[in-house]
């Protein structure tokens, strides 16, 4: 089949791949005149494992190109996907004027049936508003649905090709019967819903992966009061089935470009609607106490005095294997120590920084602080590691180093609600 991918970001730059992969033809499309540029000489734009290697398979295959042309896009196309961003406004509801931007596009250059996929997350009312949009252009028919992504960062390619559902919004069966062909050769459950209910499941999934771990912090701060440990009592919860492990990692609290924003558009969302989401701004508000929390307990460690003692943060990105910053932990720690009067140093692996090396970042550093949980953090030569230090601290705020091991070697480690 055709497809269209309208938005070369994170979800259209995979989703491409994906179908491409898929033995589909696939075309991507944005208005970025030098990153369509960048993509089509094989340079892709965004750090995610796996994707570099599958994106440029495809290229030379064939079944991959861009435009950034509407008129070579979208006539010959019989499902165009639109994946452009919606960005949080001040109020924390999503701007969906790239939406509906894309909509009247894809409207006027129409010339046959075509489905249009909504694959950004947008509210449940945007369907409506996107399809009244499109029969005020165009005479062609066509069919509104949603296709949600539920790919993680770091992880999105293996998520793509295997994934744990799929969810189809629809409002006919020709519809339906299109969105099940283009995904025919993944073996994954498929629901069929409407529109509505589909950007629901979406908005409702990340909610619920953000309840968990602002559960699990609140928790870990409570393990601080009475000496218990975070990490015990997560693996006590995770051997209930009903619970699972997953999610239930204390530390600094999720960041990133999903768990924030789609968290913030449901209480907006809800608030539209005559709902006050009490519950879900209790978990925004314990995630962003979190930063500040962390700081307390290193505050503590040098008596209340942070001004003048230099401190080395480690990782950059809000979690390992990309590159994405967006409401990362690290980036709002930095600023609250920087007022604090502290030298912060950075280093990351991924994420371009003033240190090619850690060990030049930690070099007469005051204390490590853990931020992103990359792997290579963790195999660290620490003998190294304490020698260029001014002081063998580590603060630990993914609970992710070898605490043990840091602890027989003489460093002052201290977590979030550990014992």
């Amino acid at each position: 089949m055709k497809i269209a991918i309208l938005g070369t970001g994170y979800v259209g730059l995979v989703s491409a791949a994906l179908f491409s992969e898929l033995g589909h033809q696939v075309i991507g499309l944005d208005i970025d005149e030098p990153k369509i540029a960048k993509l089509t000489k094989g340079k892709v734009t965004i750090y995610e494992p796996g994707l570099d290697a599958l994106f440029n398979k495809h290229l030379l295959t064939g079944r991959l190109s861009f435009t950034t042309s509407y008129k070579e896009a979208i006539p010959d196309a019989d499902l165009v996907f639109i994946c452009v961003g919606t960005p949080p406004k001040a109020d924390g509801s999503y701007d969906s004027k790239y939406v509906y931007a894309a909509a009247k596009s894809v409207a006027r250059h129409l010339k046959k049936y075509t489905v249009i996929v909504i694959k950004s997350t947008v509210p449940p009312s945007t369907t409506k508003e996107v399809k009244k949009i499109i029969q005020a252009n165009t005479s062609v028919s066509f069919d509104i649905a949603s296709c949600p992504e539920f790919l993680r960062e770091g992880s999105a390619v293996n998520d793509s090709l295997h994934p744990a559902r799929i969810i189809f919004g629809v409002e006919s069966a020709k519809a339906e019967k299109l969105l099940r062909a283009v995904h025919q050769k993944l073996t994954a459950p498929i629901l069929v819903t409407n529109p509505a209910s589909a950007q629901m499941i979406k908005y409702a999934s990340n909610a619920m992966l953000a309840t968990k771990i602002s559960f699990i912090n609140a928790m870990a701060i409570l393990c601080d009061k009475v000496g218990a440990d975070i990490t015990a009592v997560s693996a006590g919860l995770g051997y209930d089935p009903r619970i699972g492990q997953s999610f239930l990692d204390a530390g600094l609290g999720y960041g990133g470009s999903c768990f924030p924003k789609d968290t913030w558009a449901l209480i907006s969302y809800a608030q539209s609607l005559g709902y006050d989401f009490k519950f879900l701004k209790q978990v925004d508000e314990v995630n962003n106490q979190l930063v500040n929390y962390f700081i307390s307990k290193i505050k503590a460690h040098f008596n209340g005095k942070l001004s003048g003692k230099t401190l080395t943060v480690l990782g950059l990105a809000f979690k390992p294997n990309t590159d994405d910053t967006r409401e990362s932990r690290s980036t709002i720690l930095i600023n609250q120590l920087t007022k604090l009067g502290v030298r912060v140093l950075a280093y990351d692996p991924v994420v371009k920084g003033e240190f090619s090396d850690v060990y030049q970042a930690l070099t007469n550093s005051d204390g490590l602080l853990l931020a992103t949980e990359w792997e290579e953090f963790k195999e660290l030569n620490w003998a190294k590691v304490k020698r260029v230090m001014n002081q063998p601290n580590i603060f630990d705020g993914r609970n992710f180093l070898p605490a043990e091991k840091l602890k027989k070697l003489k460093f002052n480690y201290l977590g979030i609600g550990r014992s």
